[in-house]
């Protein structure tokens, strides 16, 4: 007879438009970012003018040409043009070098400054523009070492007056040894690699905190049927001997479905890490969500109430948790916030510890609130 209305109520749910208009919010989304991720431009677009033929600049478009990354690059023979396609929105930044790279190279290495630069052409700021200039810096940073390592042995052996020669000899031995990827290797501190060894796409990584936010917008929605339900008379002949565990098991039937498709969208997105942990973890995140709607279905207690309070708290979790980008930097304040343990629980089993016990102290704030408000 239970399991029945349980049964009915999920029913139920699919007869509501905006419960079905939020399931399908998970498959759109994923096929949105990896429609978007798989694309040419991948994260970046950007224009490269190189100039010159020398040693630095023949390396820069060498390390372009074979390992683009997840950029596009489009080299140019006008810096004029590169700028203008920067203005235009055709390319997301430019790279203008000077006629000799070597040279500002060396001024470099040997007064640490120099008037010949690298331009980084933008149109607005943003934080692909930050990592685009990382990038650069890496890629130049080659023939930087080259000729620092040339310089160090030159003093240490020649006393800085060493011939063609022999400058020609430091740099063919120091051409010879090649680092490659293979120094190395990437894991997590619980062991719970990704799906596959590719590096994740940019584009795709705040996806895990995004379903996240979704699922707590989720359980303020339950809160909002609950007190539909509550108001249209559904619990005057559902009164069980303890009333607790129906409220749960009202939220458990809303979030279960939306919670499997996580786990699938994770999956298809190329963003989750082993099956048993991805499991373990988003039951004990639902656990703390249903037990936090629950208290403020509680305390707020009106459809009107959770609806101004909704914005306020995803927004401060995406703030919080590192959806996007992760502040180490209060954080007192982020271990307030149940995304920030679940997120971090994934591949680290302190927070997953720190989640079970925001849970339980969660499900005890509960019960003394609704003990108090319906004495």
């Amino acid at each position: 007879m239970i399991l029945t209305r349980y049964m009915l109520l999920l029913k139920r749910l699919f007869k509501k438009k905006s419960y079905i208009v939020m399931l399908a919010i998970v498959p759109l989304m994923v096929l949105a970012l990896k429609g978007v991720s798989r694309g040419d431009a991948g994260l970046m677009t950007i224009g490269v003018y190189v100039p010159g033929e020398d040693y630095a600049s023949s390396a820069l478009k060498e390390s372009i040409e074979t390992e683009p990354g997840r950029f596009r690059y489009i080299f140019y023979d006008d810096s004029d043009k590169l700028i203008a396609d920067v203005k235009s929105q055709k390319l997301s930044e430019g790279w203008i070098c000077p006629d000799n790279l070597d040279e500002a190279v060396e001024n470099i290495v040997a007064s640490g400054q120099t008037d010949e630069k690298i331009e980084i052409i933008i149109r607005e700021q943003g934080l692909s523009h930050l990592l685009g200039r990382e990038v650069l810096n890496s890629r130049v940073y080659e023939s930087m070492a080259r000729q620092m390592a040339s310089t160090y042995i030159a003093d240490k052996l020649y006393k800085g007056s060493q011939s063609k020669e022999q400058n020609e000899k430091i740099l063919n031995t120091f051409d010879s040894y090649e680092i490659n990827g293979n120094l190395f290797e990437m894991g997590y501190l619980d062991d719970t690699n990704p799906q596959n060894n590719n590096v994740t796409n940019y584009i795709m990584m705040p996806l895990r905190g995004i379903l996240a936010l979704w699922l707590l917008t989720l359980s303020i929605a339950a809160s909002m049927y609950y007190l539909e339900d509550e108001k249209n008379g559904l619990f005057i002949w559902w009164k069980p001997r303890f009333g607790l565990i129906r409220d749960f098991l009202y939220y458990v039937v809303i979030m279960a479905i939306p919670t499997i498709m996580v786990i699938v969208g994770l999956r298809f997105g190329g963003v989750s890490t082993s099956l048993h942990r991805e499991i373990l973890s988003i039951t004990i995140y639902d656990f703390v969500l249903i037990c936090l709607a629950n208290i403020l279905r509680e305390i707020i207690g009106t459809i009107k109430g959770l609806g101004i309070i909704t914005p306020v708290l995803i927004m401060a979790s995406a703030l919080l948790s590192p959806v996007f980008v992760d502040f180490k930097e209060g954080r007192i304040l982020q271990k307030l916030c149940p995304t920030f343990h679940y997120l971090n629980s994934i591949n680290d089993a302190y927070y997953l510890k720190t989640l079970i016990l925001f849970g339980i102290t969660l499900l005890l704030i509960h019960s003394i609130v609704r003990l108090i408000i319906r004495r």
